[in-house]
């Protein structure tokens, strides 16, 4: 449960009644229905899933497992990808803090850094100059970053009992002094299915889907505005590490029926990033939509 005195009372007051006062008063299935329904536009059936959506949001109300909480800690997953891939693999840690308090101009190194949060998705800031941050702003975002519980937003229920701290790690940078691409491998019963891959996130943000043998695929997973702000397909030579990243991604996959399992791309090597058990949540759409179907069976729950 939230602390009431790490968070604004108004903020603190909202957050309750249109989150977790929903959670325990009708449960967590009939949550996610509704949740389910209000983005995706039709009633889920998590008796018979048929489609991806539905058996995606059927794993994330049944698959509670301890391990799931430890790989969706972006602090206790590094323990895992070393002990089990190698420390190699990891971005270089900076600083790890256990309060937003701390966040202040000598916890940051004099070269470019991002900070997060361990425990949710979209909690981040990347810190290039360390002179010209606003640490005041920064640590209220900090706040907000540890007190908010994605279990009672979105349903994951792997988040819910994950120790929130803050991490402050190297900047990956290419040599143009760009931020990395994102390889995000999808895979279902095991194998990997397709992939995503993110160009130029912090500017143009766009992205494109390819198959394990790096064919580009005629559609797109995502939300509705992500969607509407891809401006154009990339096609790029294949990754040098792919073969690596599947080699990793598939070893993690059979802990999950479904799982994705995301890498920086530096050109000559990569690191791991993260490891992700529901894409959009379980959210997320086809587009075209009938690539759902194809999808949807391959997925055996």
């Amino acid at each position: 449960m939230l602390d009431i005195r790490e968070v604004y009372p108004i903020r603190r007051l909202y957050f309750a009644l249109f989150n977790e006062l929903p959670m325990a008063i009708f449960g967590e299935e009939r949550v996610e229905r509704r949740l389910f329904k209000s983005v995706l536009g039709y009633e889920p059936d998590f008796e018979n899933p048929k489609t991806l959506n539905e058996k995606m949001c059927w794993l994330k109300l049944h698959d509670h497992r301890d391990f799931c909480t430890m790989v969706a800690d972006k602090y206790r997953v590094r323990d895992y990808i070393a002990e089990n891939f190698g420390e190699e693999y990891l971005v270089p840690l900076v600083a790890r803090l256990d309060s937003w308090r701390d966040v202040r101009r000598e916890a940051f190194p004099d070269y470019p850094t991002i900070i997060k949060c361990n425990n949710g998705s979209g909690t981040w800031q990347i810190v290039r100059d360390p002179d010209a941050v606003d640490y005041k702003r920064l640590r209220n975002s900090c706040r907000i970053w540890m007190n908010l519980n994605h279990y009672y937003v979105l349903c994951e229920w792997q988040y819910k009992n994950v120790k929130p701290c803050l991490l402050i790690e190297k900047l990956l940078m290419t040599p143009e002094g760009k931020v990395p691409a994102d390889i995000k491998l999808h895979f279902f019963n095991g194998e990997c299915a397709f992939i995503y891959k993110v160009v130029n996130r912090e500017t143009d943000n766009y992205r494109a889907f390819f198959s394990p043998d790096w064919e580009l695929l005629p559609f797109q997973f995502t939300s509705k505005n992500k969607y509407k702000k891809i401006t154009k397909p990339i096609n790029e030579p294949r990754p040098q590490g792919l073969d690596k990243m599947i080699e990793i991604g598939t070893e993690i996959a059979k802990n999950f029926k479904y799982v994705r399992v995301d890498f920086y791309d530096m050109g000559d090597r990569f690191y791991f990033s993260e490891i992700t058990l529901y894409h959009g949540a379980g959210h997320n759409k086809f587009y075209p939509s009938e690539y759902d179907e194809q999808y949807a069976e391959m997925l055996q729950i």
